[in-house]
């Protein structure tokens, strides 16, 4: 048989961790702005300690995502000017509404049609750009500039890492729960926002 405490433990349990998960998810976004502005000085890790001093985790800060930009027009230009056999019309999906056949689309309704490169030479031409992004006119030497990357702002996100047990000392994690069973860390503070908040969906 079912003790009587059993059932309202785990009610209590449920209520709370879902409120301490909510604040963990509030804590980790409010952190980010003040972390992405660390990370752009410089700071790419944090200790997590207790107030005794002993480390029990540390915060690294991740860079921010590189993004990647090709200037199609230049490309096209490029491939126009030194393999127009790669080359193919490509029709604008608003022409497949008209009843004209394909073929005729370009003589008929040549605001419809555009250029675009065959797909596996254009990825092979993307592959041979050299360190700067750039390609050479076949004839000229000419650079063009085909891809810049743009270094990503930090954004703040994060990742947590705990210490791991080493010889007569338990985990980050463990020492956080000692600490708050002694009574050394109270942790009453940290979720109290979210206990009187309540759960919010």
């Amino acid at each position: 048989m079912t003790p009587p405490s059993e059932p309202l433990r785990i009610a209590a349990l449920d209520a709370l961790s879902k409120r301490v998960n909510k604040a963990l998810a509030d804590a980790r976004k409010e952190a980010e702005p003040g972390f992405a502005a660390l990370r752009a000085s410089g700071v790419k890790q944090l200790e997590v300690a207790l107030p005794s001093g002993d480390v029990v985790g540390t915060v690294s800060i991740k860079a921010g995502k590189d993004v990647v930009r090709d200037d199609e027009d230049a490309l096209l230009a490029w491939v126009e000017a030194n393999k127009p056999e790669e080359i193919e019309y490509a029709v604008s999906p608003t022409a497949l509404t008209l009843p004209d056949v394909v073929a005729y689309i370009r003589k008929l309704h040549p605001d419809l049609v555009g250029k675009k490169i065959r797909p596996a030479y254009k990825a092979k031409l993307l592959a041979s750009l050299d360190e700067d992004g750039q390609l050479a006119n076949e004839t000229t030497g000419e650079l063009v500039q085909i891809r810049k990357v743009v270094k990503g702002k930090p954004t703040g996100e994060f990742a947590l890492t705990f210490e791991t047990a080493k010889k007569g000392k338990p985990n980050g994690r463990d020492q956080i729960a000692n600490a708050w069973q002694s009574g050394a860390l109270s942790i009453t503070d940290l979720i109290r926002p979210a206990l009187e908040a309540g759960e919010q969906q």
